[in-house]
């Protein structure tokens, strides 16, 4: 079961597209968000964001996860 601040961070990485934003809007460190990412795509056993230079851009697997993550939250 994800934990309540994995939720919350993917659901700000996912509205705002970048990890390094996420982070500032949560009050975070980059590497401490790309570490809750990596626990949770870890746990789920996929894949929620495609990395890119620019940003991410969600997975289907993490647009359908992004549903049921806002439901929870």
């Amino acid at each position: 079961m994800p934990k309540s601040r994995h939720l919350r961070d993917f659901i700000a990485i996912a509205h705002s597209r970048s990890l390094r934003a996420a982070a500032t809007s949560l009050g975070l460190t980059q590497p401490a968000i790309s570490r809750s990412l990596q626990e949770l795509e870890e746990e789920l056993g996929v894949p929620l964001f495609e990395r890119h230079a620019r940003g991410v851009v969600l997975t289907p697997a993490g647009e359908k996860f992004l549903v049921r993550a806002q439901i929870a939250s």
